[in-house]
């Protein structure tokens, strides 16, 4: 890349402008299964800056690709070009008429962010695709999306009314509809605008006959350009030929998008299978009954489903062991309808014979829960662990209804010619199974195979007459196939068509037309190999640290804004390189040697990691179970080899230690200097913790001494259950210690407790893995006294109780020892919801105040849930309410530390701060972690609780009235 252009951009753009070998890395993939490094990325501010950006780009003869959130399955958001990325600035509603149902939008809008603004007027931007929460609008667009619901809504490319585009000439056109033959076409303003008009109607009229008969008779259909929208009718709108274009003819600066009534009623129907082709033959007979959406999901998906940690909670209403799934879904305007339809539905299916289970649900809870697996059945697949992966290739064909059974038999078979397995799942309502082949790329063998099933699963879909791009777009894995699937004139006139709008081909090259054959450029190809690493981390369950980068597919989960927890970093900044996908793609190159010369202990390396919080929530809310956090420590610890350590690097370690020395009476004097304007401005400048936090206080009694001598045996010889004694419980609120105490005893349990030493959170977190390890395995030995005898360990503090559960046990040697620590140690609320669900307590549970507001700590969500908690208070017949909030921003030392400072407070100004300051009147606010609750008093000054300090049992004979 030229640095005349990095610096003519770096001067004239108001955005941002990438152009190190990192960042470029990074926008080097997308969900596909390829890799081409850009020259260079701009994330434009406003049209200004795109339009400076495409004039530098014309003139220094670099092509162009507009890009958005970047989970495309085809290629098309890759290649060597200047990347325009629209996701960060460019993502605003400019205009809303609810009465006319439209909105005016810029092109890095995600759908879902969209919807929820729409929600309010009762409308939404209908076509959803599985990565909604994620995909840009202009993206949408590009691609001409459309997913789940398209048997109702049809494509993105129904709902496209206009379209304001940049040309990369510098033309700016605005496209909507009008009459061809009216006096709006022969008045276009400009002569280039002209020019394209009178030259694409040449195009159709020369070509409409062979558009007629070659463009396939499927709905769903999106390969080459959308020549057939301008055959059947008069009323042209060239906004419908960019959708569907791939970014190959213009960039799109925005856009006017029809809007749908929302549905006022739903219900879905889960018909069970014990075969895959009985499941896809009961498609047709379904639709008679008018369903919104008929889902597909195979064995293989729904056992993944039921393993991964977010998913398997939503898993209930799966029955036995399906090979196949449907999920039916119906909308309508009254419940009685939705209902009565699915019920007729199942009714016509038992007497087909056709299924086992049909269970069915009302919009709720069931229904969301059917949803959220059927939302992560692509990532879940791509996700699959081993070497092998489900790959996205033939994937996207769309085949009329009456030959679905016997095409999908025929490319089982084909796969199975080959040696090749393969898993599937998607929209069978009209005839697109997504079926994935399952290959390693990294073998010369298995890429011999991914051009033979190609070849020979394409030759299906001519025979069927079916779609070779269903939705997903031609990008760089179809493309090649369009010249023989179109013929030899249509091809022509797409050439015709990307030379009348961009005769330089600075427009995404490569993509629809003189394109690649399907095995070029290969995010692994025959060549690849990864450095081995010296990881402290076994990955036992990843199968080593390589394969727990590469388990990252690129669609991009981490990149949503609205709901859940990951990725807090990225939600704040809006940057690729904080998240999870970012940090991946980051790991992936430098083990493989494709950035600096540095590896995994590259300085730039250790920047992309750094933001970061280590909250987990990537290990359940990833498809792929993708676990950066356990990543991050191991390469903080190959950066401390090669560069050491700092003062505050070595505080933190040892925090654990420090808090046991500052106990008791040398409490109260460390207390009163710590809180000192002098000590905390030193404190800043020798440490670089940040002068405006106040470092946690020290108790004058540690937990484990007052137990000592306050507990009182009563319940001695009945059951027995074990209290871990934490740092935090310890040394710093010994208050939760004894509520926790309390509760336990009064559930009629003897408490014993566990003062054996850190859960070695803060070594583990922060990257001295060799010292947990070390000492993580005699705090685990003295555990293992206590659960060699059947006893349960509990925690209040959720990062204890995940470095107890999910982290140590993969750091010891002892591999059996980190499996009782697995099995043997939970969270108090989880323990305690289980004995009263199995019986196991006499008890009920009361509150002892009105209304709690909780806040979820990110491990506790990630690996546990707020369920339990939930449970309990429920059962205290206590008003809850969970706040939606993600990561409060805290994590540990992060938020302490002074070029984070700023940013943890953004992160939990997004959600959390609002919604305590909204409730702390009638709420008392509930947080399970020590850092939570610090970080909602520093912010909001509100005192939060464990949950375990508002919570008694009621007396025996009063619970058993």
């Amino acid at each position: 890349m030229s640095k005349k252009l990095i610096t003519a951009l770096s001067d004239r753009i108001k955005g941002e402008v990438l152009s190190d070998e990192y960042a470029l890395g990074m926008y080097a993939t997308d969900a596909s299964i390829y890799q081409i490094k850009p020259q260079v990325v701009v994330l434009p501010l406003d049209n200004e800056d795109v339009k400076a950006a495409m004039d530098l780009a014309r003139e220094h003869q670099v092509s162009i690709l507009p890009r958005g959130g970047g989970t495309s399955l085809a290629g098309q958001t890759v290649g060597a070009s200047m990347v325009l990325d629209f996701s960060k600035h460019m993502n605003e509603i400019i205009e809303i008429n609810a009465e006319e149902r439209w909105v005016r939008v810029q092109p890095g809008m995600a759908r879902d962010d969209l919807n929820a603004l729409l929600e309010p007027y009762g409308l939404h931007f209908a076509p959803d695709p599985a990565t909604s929460s994620r995909a840009n609008v202009g993206g949408m667009v590009g691609n001409n999306s459309s997913g789940t619901k398209s048997i109702l809504y049809g494509k993105t490319v129904d709902h496209v009314l206009e379209a304001k585009v940049l040309l990369a000439d510098g033309t700016e056109l605005h496209f909507k509809e009008f009459s061809k033959n009216s006096a709006d076409l022969k008045q276009a303003a400009g002569v280039r605008e002209k020019e394209i008009y009178q030259s694409f109607e040449k195009i159709i009229d020369e070509n409409r006959e062979e558009i007629k008969t070659r463009f396939p008779k499927v709905m769903r259909r999106v390969g080459g350009y959308n020549l057939d929208e301008f055959v059947y009718t008069d009323r042209w709108n060239l906004s419908k030929l960019i959708c569907g274009s791939e970014g190959t003819l213009a960039t799109t600066l925005e856009l006017k998008l029809h809007l749908e009534p929302l549905p006022k009623y739903k219900s879905v129907a889960v018909v069970h299978y014990a075969s895959l082709l009985e499941a896809i033959g009961a498609v047709e007979p379904i639709l008679r009954y008018k369903p919104s959406a008929v889902e597909i999901l195979d064995g293989t998906v729904v056992a993944l489903s039921r393993k991964n940690l977010t998913t398997q909670r939503h898993c209930h209403f799966i029955e036995g062991d399906p090979e196949a799934i449907l999920i039916v879904e119906f909308y309508g305007d009254s419940r009685e309808d939705v209902l009565e339809r699915g019920e007729s539905m199942i009714r016509d299916q038992k007497e087909k014979k056709l299924g086992y289970a049909y269970p069915l649900f009302p919009e709720g809870k069931e229904y969301n829960d059917v949803w959220v697996v059927r939302k992560k059945g692509l990532g879940l697949m791509l996700g699959l662990k081993g070497d092998k992966k489900p790959l996205p290739f033939i994937e996207d064909a769309g085949i009329p209804l009456e030959h679905l059974p016997e095409y999908i038999d025929r490319v089982l078979k084909v796969c199975k010619k080959h040696n090749t397995e393969a898993a599937m799942y998607a929209h069978a309502s009209v005839g697109v199974i997504h079926v994935r082949p399952i290959l390693d790329l990294r073998q010369a063998e298995d890429i011999k195979r991914l051009k033979n099933i190609a070849d020979e699963t394409f030759a299906l879909v001519q025979e069927y007459g079916g779609s070779w791009s269903g939705e997903h777009g031609d990008g760089l894995v179809r493309s090649w196939y369009n010249k023989s699937f179109f013929g030899e004139q249509l091809y022509a006139a797409f050439r015709e068509v990307k030379k009348l709008f961009d005769p330089e081909n600075l427009m995404n090259p490569g993509k629809i037309i003189e394109a690649q054959s399907i095995e070029e450029n290969l995010r692994y190809g025959s060549k690849y190999s990864d450095t081995p690493v010296k990881s402290t981390f076994f990955y036992r369950e990843e199968n080593g640290f390589a394969a727990s980068v590469h388990m990252c597919t690129g669609v991009g989960e981490c990149r949503k804004m609205l709901g859940g927890t990951m990725c807090p970093s990225f939600k704040a900044t809006r940057d690729e390189e904080h998240s999870t996908r970012g940090r991946a793609n980051a790991l992936r190159m430098a083990m493989s040697n494709q950035l600096d010369d540095n590896g995994l202990a590259s300085e730039r390396l250790h920047e992309v990691m750094d933001l970061c919080l280590s909250c987990k929530a990537c290990k359940s809310e990833c498809p792929s179970n993708v676990d950066m956090a356990k990543m991050k420590s191991d390469t903080l610890q190959l950066y401390y080899d090669h560069h050491g350590t700092t003062l505050r690097d070595r505080l933190i370690r040892d925090s654990a230690k420090m808090a046991a020395n500052m106990g008791g009476w040398k409490g109260a004097i460390v207390n009163f200097v710590q809180d000192t304007g002098l000590f905390r401005l030193l404190f800043e400048k020798t440490t670089k913790f940040d002068k405006r936090r106040k470092l946690p206080a020290y108790a004058r009694e540690p937990f484990f001494r007052w137990a000592a001598k306050n507990v009182n045996g009563s319940n001695k010889g009945h059951k027995k259950v074990v209290l871990f004694a934490d740092t935090y419980l310890n040394f710093h609120e010994p208050a939760v210690g004894k509520a926790a105490l309390h509760l336990l005893d009064a559930c009629g349990y003897e408490v014993i407790i566990a003062n054996v030493g850190c859960c070695q959170r803060p070594k583990i977190s922060h990257g001295f893995l060799r010292e947990a390890r070390k000492e993580g395995k005699e705090t685990a030995l003295a555990l293992k006294t206590y659960l060699d005898q059947g006893l349960k360990v509990v925690v209040c503090e959720p990062s204890c109780a995940s470095a107890l559960n999910d982290d140590l046990p993969d750091l010891l040697e002892d591999e059996q020892l980190g499996r009782q620590l697995k099995d043997g140690v939970m969270m108090i609320d989880v323990f305690l919801a289980e004995e009263l669900a199995s019986g196991g307590l006499d008890v009920s549970f009361e509150s002892v105040i009105d209304k709690v507001a909780v806040h979820g700590h990110c491990h506790q969500k990630a690996l546990f849930g707020t369920g339990a908690m939930q449970k309990i208070y429920e059962n205290a017949q206590t008003n809850t309410t969970e706040i939606p909030s993600g990561c409060c921003g805290m994590a540990g030392s992060f938020g302490y530390e002074k070029e984070h400072y700023d940013l943890s407070e953004k992160i939990g100004a997004s959600i959390l701060f609002p919604a305590v300051d909204r409730l702390k009147e009638d709420h008392t606010i509930v947080a399970c972690g020590f850092s939570c609750r610090h970080q909602i008093k520093h912010f909001t000054g509100v005192e939060a609780r464990h949950w375990v300090e508002t919570v008694t049992v009621k007396p025996r004979d009063k619970a058993k009235q």
